[in-house]
């Protein structure tokens, strides 16, 4: 059972605050003082979006005035039990025309994807091979499906090899499990590698997590942009980060859409998704954030800390990292500090998310602060 006080003791205690985001500020109430705004660098909004108040309400005034757009803020059951609305068809539709011949399949969260998927593909004939540092929900998925799995060194693809060549005989198929950004610390994985890598073997398949990537820095995700997107056998997309929504899309084979849709229990048992929060996302995906795009990229040179927007700073310990991420509060920053267990022990940093609507000058201090705390 999980020990309370021990965690109070260790810097290890989490709790749940009350806050508001207005752009790319946030107001944090604590101890009922509402503090100064803050510039919000702790969300996955990577553009900007979900707390974009024009956008917002450019999306309501089409909702209330176009008779077609037929949405609702309710959905009321599964979306197997009565069907769902055209905004879900035309979600599906967005991205198997640009991902072809992919067939995607909405789900209601990055997490319930990556369980829905993953259960629904692991059998007895099935090996996983999985990235060390790969997604919660996608460990969770392995473990409760008990799933037959092993886990390479973070981005070691002479480890992957190994693995591929002593046990690919042995199954019927191999699935290997990566993000393409990688959520803690930002790193990319080498995409036309595990393809090649997939090559060495017929019965390998290739599982990319593009929860980081897609839409931020690369409209279409870090596989499209190489080229490689019809090398990728199974691939998540979430809705709820750069995208600035809700839900998450699977793009699989016809075969496998139609084996989630009847296998896949976070797809079946889940009160679908409200119609307006996937009109919202078919509202973004008409716009043009290429802008923004641009000014996120020149926020991630400016900081040099990554090459993604994910930039990662370690402290070591977790109250050091507690106390710095109290000071940059103090000097107008909010950044999210990490702790184990959500990365390794003696690892804990703050994870600076950078965003497409901050100006470069808004990070200079931010940048001295961190240059007299780097370790030598």
């Amino acid at each position: 059972m999980f020990d309370l006080e021990k965690a109070k003791k260790s810097g290890n205690y989490r709790v749940l605050r009350r806050a508001r985001t207005f752009g790319n500020k946030i107001f944090l109430n604590d101890n009922s003082n509402l503090k100064s705004d803050l510039l919000n660098l702790a969300s996955n909004d990577y553009l900007g979006i979900a707390s974009d108040k024009g956008l917002r309400d450019e999306f309501l005034h089409t909702l209330l005035n176009n008779s077609n757009l037929n949405a609702f803020f309710g959905s009321g059951a599964s979306r197997l039990v009565y069907g769902s609305s055209e905004e879900f068809e035309r979600l599906e539709a967005w991205f198997e025309a640009r991902f072809a011949p992919k067939k995607a399949l909405v789900f209601n969260s990055g997490y319930a994807a990556n369980l829905g998927a993953i259960s629904s593909l692991s059998d007895g004939g099935t090996l996983f091979l999985a990235d060390k540092l790969i997604h919660a929900s996608m460990i969770d998925a392995l473990r409760i499906s008990g799933a037959d799995f092993r886990r390479y060194p973070h981005n070691d693809y002479a480890a992957l090899a190994a693995l591929l060549d002593e046990h690919a005989e042995r199954f019927e198929r191999v699935i290997i499990l990566t993000e393409a950004v990688f959520s803690m610390d930002g790193d990319r994985a080498d995409v036309a590698e595990l393809v090649r890598l997939k090559k060495s073997h017929k019965n390998v398949f290739l599982y990319l997590d593009e929860a980081h990537s897609f839409f931020a820095l690369e409209p279409l995700g870090r596989a499209h942009a190489l080229g490689l997107e019809g090398e990728i056998d199974f691939m998540l997309v979430t809705l709820s980060k750069a995208l600035g929504g809700s839900g998450a899309i699977f793009l699989s084979s016809a075969d496998t859409r139609e084996r989630l849709v009847n296998t896949a229990r976070s797809l079946i048992y889940s009160t679908a998704l409200p119609s307006a929060s996937v009109a919202w996302t078919n509202f973004i995906l008409e716009q043009d954030f290429s802008a923004r795009r641009s000014n996120l990229k020149a926020n991630i040179d400016f900081m040099g800390l990554s090459e993604t927007q994910i930039c990662p700073f370690v402290v070591g310990e977790n109250e050091a990292t507690l106390a710095l991420a109290a000071r940059l509060r103090d000097e107008g920053y909010f950044v999210a500090a990490i702790r184990p267990p959500t990365v390794p022990a003696h690892t804990a940093r703050l994870r600076i998310s950078l965003r497409g609507d901050v100006e470069q000058a808004s990070l200079e201090r931010l940048k001295e602060i961190l240059d007299e705390n780097r370790v030598a």
